[in-house]
């Protein structure tokens, strides 16, 4: 269900934009029911790939829900905390883990990507910024590469491995830092994503507008349509 927490009539009023990457900016849930073959076929043609496979259900199983695991932050980076802590879960070295992840949830999706794009958020956001808005894109997983894959380009890019960052949504710190290095004020500021208990959040914990549109899967669309979202400027 959409839920909109905004103080202006429109996300024409805010001076930036934060977006979620995986939840916004492509169709996440039919991406991955088509990564999701493609990880069988995979494992059909590749058998010794099997363990990897499940070192990646692991891995984004730990990663989606890591406040469970950790409750502070050690020295080495979240990503190498993450690793380690699969790695030890499941018998096996942590370079075999990193190996899995950068193949499997890196490098692999980036082919299949363009066909899930989000054609009518990404069709207002050259607008957004034309108009002298700022667009971020924050995420908890790696950002760059996915966004020159979807062929979209932002003003700055964060991620939750960040070393100023280092924690995953809905810990309030990555907008915290996002809003210093723009040099604006919670209230000029609108986070959109597709989850309460992740974007929602981390808004929430700084004081930011938001807006969550999640994906309706029995329309196989974005529920857009009641808050009007066009490059005219309306909600």
């Amino acid at each position: 269900m959409s839920k909109r927490n905004m103080r202006k009539n429109s996300l024409w009023e805010y001076r930036a934009i934060i977006l979620d990457l995986d939840g916004m900016l492509y169709f996440q849930k039919p991406f991955r029911a088509r990564m999701l073959r493609y990880l069988l076929a995979h494992a059909v043609a590749h058998p010794s790939s099997l363990r990897d496979i499940l070192l990646i259900q692991k891995y984004r199983q730990v990663r989606e829900h890591w406040e469970q695991y950790e409750k502070d932050g050690g020295d080495t980076s979240l990503d190498e905390r993450q690793y380690a802590f699969v790695a030890e879960k499941t018998g096996v070295m942590p370079e075999r883990v990193k190996k899995a992840v950068r193949f499997f949830m890196l490098e692999a999706p980036l082919r299949l990507l363009p066909a899930y794009r989000d054609e009518r958020l990404a069709a207002i956001l050259p607008a957004l910024r034309e108009g002298g808005r700022r667009v971020v894109v924050y995420s908890d997983y790696p950002v760059e590469d996915k966004l020159r894959a979807l062929g979209i380009e932002a003003d700055a890019c964060y991620t939750a491995a960040d070393s100023r960052i280092g924690s995953m949504k809905p810990d309030p710190k990555g907008i915290q830092v996002i809003l210093g290095d723009l040099g604006l004020a919670p209230e000029e500021v609108l986070m959109i994503g597709d989850r309460q208990e992740k974007d929602g959040l981390a808004a929430e914990g700084n004081g930011v507008d938001y807006l969550i549109l999640p994906y309706r899967k029995k329309e196989r669309r974005r529920l857009y349509d009641s808050l009007k979202l066009d490059t005219k400027g309306s909600i």
